[in-house]
């Protein structure tokens, strides 16, 4: 809320150019004694709607806008393809959007659209995963993606002993945010601490429920003496479980990664998943 305040108050630097700044940390500025006008479009564009995470952060936001008596849309596709939110945004454009606010299925793909946006007038905020730098007005990061490597890293290796062969189910492969946080699990996992877990293959389900089903099976079919999975998405970490619990893997394969309680819940009550962030 402070971050889009400070950005329709007045002039605006980016809040980071390095992609571990966490939200808070930014250098927004605006008139300290200016108001938010009243009646601002304020349009969401998550990587895809009716993503749990996407529900909840959106919902956020639509707090946020009726705070100011702003006008709040949620818009978006269905799937997290690199060039699906180009259209969307193309017409929020011609609607006169005051402001999108949007998280990135591709840092590149979706640039030229939102400099168009930008030309007509407005401003572009990204969060959870950031474009390039020049393509949009202000990024607010939710986590410090070292701190994301270090948190699944541990908690994979809790749950396997600190040894075994392990994969990670990833969303899109263009995801900015997943890369960066799988980049950095892999440097972790070079840590002394870590010397006896192998890191196999990387899988992407897209943010698919039933790819990523169906890669979660397939990681144990190439690789049956896996002995965890790391899925740092909120659909990819819900299929892995719904896979494994129905599986003879159940409590022999341990997964963690990045869920909520709601739709994680049965799966740790019946014994698939021990923790999870």
């Amino acid at each position: 809320m402070a971050a889009l305040s400070a950005l329709m108050l007045g002039p605006v630097a980016c809040a980071s150019d390095e992609s571990d700044t966490p939200a808070g940390g930014g250098n927004a500025s605006g008139g300290a004694s200016g108001q938010i006008k009243e009646g601002l479009s304020v349009a969401f564009l998550p990587k895809q709607v009716n993503n749990p995470y996407f529900t909840v952060s959106d919902n956020g936001g639509k707090s946020a806008v009726e705070e100011f008596k702003g006008e709040y849309k949620e818009v978006g596709p269905s799937e997290a393809s690199a060039s699906s939110q180009v259209s969307y945004i193309n017409t929020l454009t011609q609607q006169g959007s005051d402001v999108i606010v949007i998280s990135a299925n591709d840092p590149n793909a979706i640039c030229g659209a939102v400099n168009q946006a930008r030309q007509g007038g407005a401003k572009v905020v990204t969060f959870d995963s950031d474009t390039n730098k020049d393509c949009r007005d202000l990024f607010v990061n939710q986590v410090t993606a070292q701190g994301i490597a270090e948190n699944q890293v541990k908690l994979i290796s809790d749950q396997i002993g600190g040894a075994g062969k392990i994969a990670i189910l990833s969303a899109t492969a263009n995801a900015t945010n997943q890369n960066a946080w799988i980049e950095l699990m892999k440097t972790e996992l070079k840590k002394p601490e870590y010397s006896k877990i192998e890191l196999v293959t990387v899988a992407y389900g897209n943010d698919e429920d039933q790819k990523s089903f169906q890669e979660t099976q397939g990681l144990l079919s190439s690789y049956p003496d896996l002995k965890g999975i790391i899925s740092p998405t909120t659909v990819g970490v819900a299929a892995a479980a719904r896979y494994l619990s129905g599986s003879q893997y159940k409590g022999k394969v341990a997964l963690t990664g990045l869920g909520t309680p709601n739709q994680m819940r049965e799966f740790v009550k019946d014994g698939t998943v021990k923790n999870f962030a």
